[in-house]
């Protein structure tokens, strides 16, 4: 399988990105462009698409016409949709099957984005924006669409359905959860097993599905996860470096070539996969065995270490707030002491 590279060919073939206003859903979008195939790019904001599709026409690069074969032209457009709205997929579905005649062979539910903060610090709108933007958005876009595929074949049987190929993508911590991501890490968790399902209801309409786990990318919402992310989440993910988005894209893509479809974008997040392994499919299988024994006995030793480091932050934490309380006191207890009337008897 390592040695394969005839498991994904996206040349000649449709790819429907969701997510693909910036990120990795863009980059991936490009890297499939210039590998020869057409890319529909999905995402709510329409300005930003528009954006994506002239970068992705801009910077591929141009066919060359030294073949006499003649190949379907590729193309890269766009459709704006709030996939967390179903109703809204279902229209979309509508459009490019029966409007547009587009029969997407792959589907790439890149959306997400993350909040990190203490649990206790997240607002009922954040943890409801966790679950539509992570889960939702590629739950939507498979069930709508493939009921539209159902009612696209109808009278036809399962087998007799065309190859099609969903990848979804999750997050290292969907395997290894901890504190600060309370309102991603059970979002990522439950594509992964919503993978795990599809591949035993959908494999016999011929779909192939594969889930990403990747860890730290570059990307606009990496940027923005450092300004809400505490301290001690930083800490306990410290040896994880954040890899450029285009080398993510590349590392996907050539684990979909050779086959695989449970894939790590490094190797933190290989051997954090291999501590709970369950009935996902195996990546280098033999060893992630031996890694889940090594893995069940010394986890708990690292687990101690984890909480000695969380219960020190949350100490500090303490001390802190019970210092600015302090001094806000004494500030106000001068103040006080200022304003008093004076006796004058």
């Amino acid at each position: 399988m390592w040695f394969s590279n005839s498991k994904f060919n996206p040349n000649g073939k449709t790819a429907l990105v969701v997510g693909a206003s910036q990120g990795v859903g863009a980059d991936i979008a490009l890297r499939l462009y210039e590998k020869g195939c057409s890319v529909v790019l999905v995402a709510r904001t329409e300005s930003k698409l528009k954006k994506q599709v002239a970068r992705i026409l801009e910077n591929a690069p141009k066919p060359k016409d030294s073949t006499k074969i003649k190949e379907p032209k590729t193309t890269a457009t766009y459709y704006a949709c709030d996939m967390t709205d179903y109703e809204a997929c279902e229209k979309m579905w509508q459009a490019l099957l029966v409007d547009q005649k587009v029969d997407p062979d792959f589907t790439f539910c890149c959306a997400g984005s993350s909040i990190p903060k203490l649990f206790g610090d997240l607002t009922g709108a954040e943890l409801a924006s966790g679950m539509s933007t992570n889960y939702l958005t590629a739950a939507n876009t498979i069930h709508a669409g493939h009921k539209a595929v159902v009612q696209q074949n109808k009278g036809a049987l399962p087998a007799e359905f065309k190859p099609r190929h969903i990848i979804l993508f999750s997050s290292t911590v969907a395997s290894f959860p901890f504190i600060g991501y309370g309102q991603y890490a059970p979002c990522k968790a439950a594509l992964q097993s919503l993978s795990i399902i599809l591949r035993q209801e959908l494999f016999s309409y011929n779909y192939r599905v594969s889930c990403v786990y990747p860890g730290n990318f570059e990307s606009e919402g990496y940027t923005e996860e450092q300004k809400t992310k505490p301290e001690i989440t930083k800490k306990i993910e410290g040896a994880s470096v954040a890899i450029p988005s285009m080398q993510c894209c590349d590392i996907v893509l050539d684990r979909l070539a050779k086959g695989y479809d449970s894939i790590y974008t490094d190797f933190i997040g290989w051997v954090l996969a291999s501590s709970v392994l369950g009935v996902t499919p195996r990546c280098w299988g033999f060893f992630q065995v031996i890694v889940s024994l090594i893995f069940s006995i010394v986890a708990p030793i690292v687990n101690i270490f984890i909480y000695m480091d969380i219960k020190a932050s949350f100490r500090e934490s303490k001390s802190e707030k019970h210092s600015v309380k302090q001094a806000s006191k004494s500030k106000q207890d001068v103040l006080d002491g200022e304003t008093e009337p004076q006796d004058t008897s």
